[in-house]
């Protein structure tokens, strides 16, 4: 088999993947806004959102560069290395979970169940194996272990909305496979390991892991701060307007999820070439990942007001003052992705990396901050472009800079 034709099968096998994540996402997006109605889900939607932000804590930083690491690890290194990562996220979970539930609680008084139990569903997941089966190339496995459990948790759901027509019930659900998925994970890996490696709980050997992920859990918390920020601050200020921000944000992030297999598959391709095709691989990726991240971003624009009208039943309005915004916020997370959780990384520059996503914070948050509490919506969904245009530009420079400093000398006559 060609090098080409496999790696085009390995993008359809990651393409299947998350096509199969996408389609079901909407429908239960559907179901659940005309079960539950639209400020109700509204709700649970800033708890995903927040999810995104407290699941940092307990991903710290494997779930951002994990999946190139290991791509670069010698493959009998890595169960051993995942062993370790797991047994700190369990310790980060205990932590985090009570703490999410209490900013939550506090946001959400009247729905302190669906906090209770939307809080631990969408943390759990980050106990995960995604990234490692990313890292190693395989597809497969990605699918079956840890998408598919995960995947039927929400078809499961739907059906439990539909005949109980509560929430709680329904997450409660996708919260017993998500645990299944992660739980498989583990199995999968530790039986795929010639030396079984076991899970050292070790408190001191855990505290140093951690502290050797500094930069990737600051580049995580940074970029998971302002993105997850307006659906946080729209909660406290207008929780009104949640339903209508959290569609924008749902489109943003199921094209984000299609847009996953280019990302998943460059972090794989790129190393696989060895040190002396790393700087030609780099530029091939960021020839082609910007005209993807751009045929979605038209696809939002112009399309999303039709397909929130038809999740929402026409109960959440949605134009193309929304949509266009929205579409250009994907544009540049898109080759942002590629930019730092490919490239960066790869060029070793996760220093670069996480220092993006802080100036990006340190301009974006307060800015989100103002316009949101002045513009509402709107003002949220700008602010976001404004921090992550800050982020592209900082990225793309320091990625030209390495690859000129790569360039062997040329000849003097």
């Amino acid at each position: 088999m060609s090098a080409r034709l496999s790696a085009l099968l390995r993008l359809g096998s990651y393409g299947v993947t998350t096509a199969f994540i996408a389609v079901i996402g909407l429908v239960a997006a559907a179901v659940f806004i005309s079960a539950a109605g639209s400020y109700s889900w509204g709700v649970l939607a800033s708890i995903q959102s927040a999810a995104a932000l407290f699941g940092v804590l307990v991903g710290f930083g494997w779930g951002t560069t994990g999946a190139a690491e290991v791509a670069s690890m010698p493959s009998e290194l890595r169960p051993s290395a995942y062993a370790d990562s797991l047994v700190a996220r369990v310790y980060l979970i205990t932590v985090t979970y009570p703490l999410m539930v209490i900013v939550m609680g506090l946001l959400n008084p009247t729905h302190l169940d669906l906090v209770l139990v939307g809080s631990l569903a969408y943390l759990i997941p980050y106990l995960g194996a995604s990234w490692y089966f990313v890292g190693e190339s395989r597809p497969s496995r990605l699918f079956l272990v840890d998408v598919m459990p995960q995947g039927l948790g929400v078809l499961t759901s739907i059906g439990v909305m539909a005949a109980s027509k509560s929430l709680v019930a329904a997450v409660t659900a996708q919260l017993l496979f998500n645990t299944l998925a992660v739980c498989l994970g583990w199995i999968v890996i530790r039986a795929s390991a010639p030396d079984r490696p076991r899970l050292r709980w070790s408190v001191q050997s855990t505290v140093r892991l951690l502290a050797q992920q500094r930069h990737p859990v600051t580049t995580a918390a940074t970029s998971a701060l302002y993105v997850s920020a307006p659906m946080l601050i729209l909660n406290a200020v207008a929780p009104a307007s949640l339903a209508q921000y959290a569609m924008g944000d749902r489109l943003f992030r199921v094209a984000l999820t299609v847009f996953s297999p280019v990302l998943q598959f460059v972090q794989g391709w790129i190393p696989e070439g060895g040190t002396a095709n790393l700087s030609h691989r780099v530029k091939q990726a960021l020839r082609f990942a910007p005209a993807v991240g751009l045929a979605g971003a038209i696809c939002i624009a112009l399309l999303g007001p039709l397909a929130v009208s038809l999740l929402s039943q026409g109960i959440i309005g949605f134009g193309f003052d929304l949509s266009i915004p929205f579409g250009a916020v994907f544009l540049v997370v898109s080759v942002t992705q590629v930019l730092g959780l490919a490239c960066l990384v790869q060029l070793g520059k996760t220093v670069a990396l996480a220092t993006s996503t802080v100036f990006g914070a340190v301009l974006g948050v307060p800015l989100l901050v103002a316009s949101t509490s002045l513009y509402g919506v709107h003002g949220a969904v700008w602010a976001l472009l404004a921090s992550e245009l800050v982020v592209l530009i900082y990225q793309a420079r320091a990625v030209i800079a390495e690859l000129r400093r790569r360039q062997p000398p040329q000849p003097t006559t």
